[in-house]
């Protein structure tokens, strides 16, 4: 009976202990990491978060590098591509020599060809003439010289005898001008066609030389082509490398917003029941401060869990105390509007006009404009980051607050609101001070 008594005890206990506000459970719905338990340990948390964002700032550096080595490798591919449009026109050029030699062969071939044939026709007429002159000599000899006396004797006159001795020495002279004629025109086309078959031979050689350089150049354009596709197969590996970097980076920044919304929502429950009192300092801010929890006052345009912050994040992180100073000045102006070319922390601002007034405010002058902002101060590394410097996006700037947060003018359905650093991808963060 007693042991029965315990034990309702016992479930009274538990249905109380679950009625309590402050107990609530805290489910996130990261795959990574589900918080069940009824209370939170803070300082457990943050170091989960300071981890997360450890981690996320290790693979936002090697995703960088991935990147700069797809750059450098899309580079020396473009490189390669260029040595390739560069090597076709080559070859273009070279295989249109190649033609133009090959037109100039077959020419000389058919010139060799009919050379060959006005050769032969020399020959031929060469031999008819020998032939008929042998043929006349040989008359003559066989008649003997008394056939010339008789003509000569028989001439009428002196003249007529004139005549037909001139008429016996004119047969002479033609026939050994028609021979030597024969003769000539025999050697020219022998001198042509070895010409013609000589200049065969270096147009061949030509030809030869140019078909090798284009072999060569064949063989570096197959290298080439062989590069360019390993570069390739290196920027894909590459980028399947960078897309899961990229993943990592997206789960780790989930897990940190479920783990600041987790803890945000134990400090808005240890809140709740809080009076505000005005922010110590405010000038016309909305801002209001229950212990260490400053929030988006009743008169900011925007309220919940993303315009307000523990002090304790900018007051514990590392770094002057200026710059901790312009961040406690920054925070008084949660859940104010966004206003494009806006100029008042109150009424509206951008980004680059809300971290340019609030500088103004100490004194320091930097320049509007994301783009001015983005190039003023000295550059750091996300390690080195502390309150008061300015964090540069793609078009857009905060300023950071310490421990992984920044404050900034974000859009106009949001207007000044606190944000994770990571909430998207910075480029560079710029120290002013």
């Amino acid at each position: 009976m007693k042991k029965k008594s315990i034990k309702r005890a016992k479930q009274n206990i538990a249905r109380v202990l679950i009625a309590v506000p402050t107990a609530l459970v805290l489910v996130l719905s990261t795959p990574v990491i589900a918080l069940a338990t009824p209370t939170v340990n803070e300082e457990e948390v943050k170091k989960k978060e300071a981890q997360a964002q450890k981690e996320i700032q290790e693979n936002q550096r090697k995703l960088n590098e991935i990147n700069a080595q797809m750059n450098n490798l899309k580079s020396k591919q473009g490189q390669v591509q260029n040595e390739m449009t560069a090597l076709s026109i080559e070859i273009s050029n070279l295989m249109s020599d190649i033609d133009v030699l090959e037109a100039d062969i077959n020419d000389t071939e058919d010139r060799i060809v009919q050379a060959r044939a006005d050769l032969e026709e020399a020959i031929r007429k060469e031999h008819e003439q020998y032939e008929a002159t042998k043929t006349r000599i040989r008359c003559m000899y066989e008649q003997g010289e008394e056939n010339y006396v008789t003509l000569l004797l028989a001439a009428g006159s002196f003249g007529e005898f004139l005549a037909n001795a001139e008429y016996i020495e004119k047969v002479y002279e033609y026939d050994n001008k028609m021979l030597e004629d024969y003769q000539q025109i025999k050697q020219d086309v022998q001198d042509l066609k070895a010409e013609l078959e000589e200049q065969e031979l270096e147009l061949q050689a030509q030809k030869d030389d140019l078909l090798s350089e284009k072999a060569s150049l064949d063989r570096n354009m197959n290298e080439l082509r062989a590069t360019s596709a390993d570069y390739e197969s290196q920027i894909q590996r590459a980028r399947e490398e960078a897309n899961a970097y990229t993943n990592k980076i997206k789960e780790q920044n989930t897990l940190v917003k479920q783990l600041e919304k987790q803890l945000a929502d134990q400090k808005k429950q240890a809140v709740a029941a809080a009076a505000p009192v005005d922010i110590q300092g405010a000038v016309g801010g909305t801002a209001v401060m229950t212990g260490n929890i400053v929030s988006a006052g009743p008169n900011a345009k925007f309220h919940g869990a993303q315009y307000q912050i523990d002090v304790g994040v900018i007051t514990s992180a590392p770094g002057s105390q200026k710059g901790k100073d312009i961040c406690m000045y920054a925070i008084q102006f949660l859940g104010n509007p966004y206003k494009h070319a806006g100029r008042s922390l109150i009424t509206g601002t951008d980004c680059s006009g809300f971290t340019s007034l609030v500088y103004a405010h100490f004194g320091i002058n930097i320049s509007p404009g994301s783009d001015y902002q983005s190039k003023q101060g000295r550059s750091i590394s996300y390690a080195e980051a502390e309150p008061g410097d300015v964090v540069v996006y793609p078009g857009h700037v905060a300023l950071y607050l310490g421990n992984g947060k920044v404050i900034h003018a974000s859009s106009t359905a949001t207007g000044i609101k606190i944000s994770n650093i990571n909430y998207r991808s910075f480029t560079d963060i710029r120290r002013m001070l």
